[in-house]
């Protein structure tokens, strides 16, 4: 155990070399990280190579000309993105004069990213004087909650709690890269899997629930990753690196480019979103926030039923 002279003695990043791998990360270029920051690339690389002889890890490179996280770079970079959208937010506090109330929405990056984030425009223009706030969920903990006003979280089956109010509908199936193959061909069958990895959350319950529907309960794979981050895992995947469990509403834009396919459309494990309410009596502005989920699903499923009329 370290004693306190060696903690207090540890040099920490600086805030400039923190803040250039973030930029970088994030908008995938060093050009531009110097833009958003009013600096030249040769200063952010600096402080990026700066950062990493701090740490003693690598976090990102180059391949084929294409910005490349490492795995501890991936582990960095939510944490700092978060910190730093905070910090922005605050000082957005302080330059407007004008009161407005907030609403915290705590919720995996996943949902965010793949559902929500597409339709937020339509929230903010419709209600300008709500402070909306999201805050990622990285854990499927409670305790991830701290003083969020609602969450939407994904649950295996259908949930009646009063302050839970079911959203879409999350059903599972399986997703891979159309690279990966099997010995004898493309991935076709569910024994085709004993020879991949598999990409899981926090645990393996739901690829043995999958595997069991699928009438392989005792299939043991190559290889088991845990990812507690949808969008990583699905990064790994359309890669080709192996097989993630996800929803297939969401990821339209990856199967008509071909980025993934769903050998297995058939096998689906059942699931949905909810929004679930942390405060009592709730909100003004969580109620407001639901309604407006709510239109927003209804003019989905109008839009949807139209285009197949």
């Amino acid at each position: 155990m370290p004693s306190k002279s060696d903690t207090s003695s540890k040099t920490h990043p600086s805030f400039n070399a923190l803040r250039s791998f973030e930029a970088t990360a994030r908008l995938g270029s060093v050009t531009s990280a110097a833009a958003e920051l009013c600096v030249t690339p040769s200063a952010v690389s600096h402080q990026i190579h700066k950062l990493e002889d701090c740490l003693g890890r690598s976090l990102l490179g180059f391949i084929n000309g294409k910005l490349q996280l490492s795995d501890w770079g991936a582990t960095l970079l939510p944490g700092l993105t978060d910190g730093f959208t905070h910090i922005r937010e605050a000082v957005d506090l302080l330059e407007h004069h004008e009161e407005y109330s907030s609403l915290t929405v705590v919720l995996r990056p996943f949902f965010a990213s793949h559902w929500l984030s597409p339709r937020l425009l339509r929230f903010w223009d419709s209600h300008p004087d709500i402070g909306l706030r999201m805050q990622y969920m990285l854990e499927s903990s409670e305790s991830g909650y701290g003083s969020a006003d609602v969450s939407i979280e994904w649950h295996r089956f259908r949930r009646e709690d009063a302050n839970c109010v079911k959203l879409v509908p999350g059903f599972l199936t399986t997703f891979c890269s159309p690279s990966l193959t099997a010995p004898n061909g493309p991935i076709s069958r569910p024994e085709d899997l004993v020879g991949q990895t598999l990409y899981h959350e926090s645990d393996d319950n739901l690829w043995r629930e999958w595997l069991t529907l699928a009438g392989v309960p005792d299939l043991v794979p190559r290889q088991s990753i845990f990812l507690d981050d949808g969008t990583i895992r699905l990064q790994a995947a359309i890669e080709g690196h192996g097989v993630d469990m996800s929803v297939k509403s969401f990821l339209k834009h990856e199967l008509e480019n071909n980025l993934l396919v769903a050998p297995f459309d058939d096998v689906q494990l059942e699931g949905y979103y909810f929004l679930i309410h942390h405060t009592n009596p709730i909100s003004s502005n969580a109620q407001t926030f639901q309604d407006w989920l709510l239109d927003q699903i209804a003019l989905d499923n109008n839009d949807s039923t139209n285009s197949h009329s």
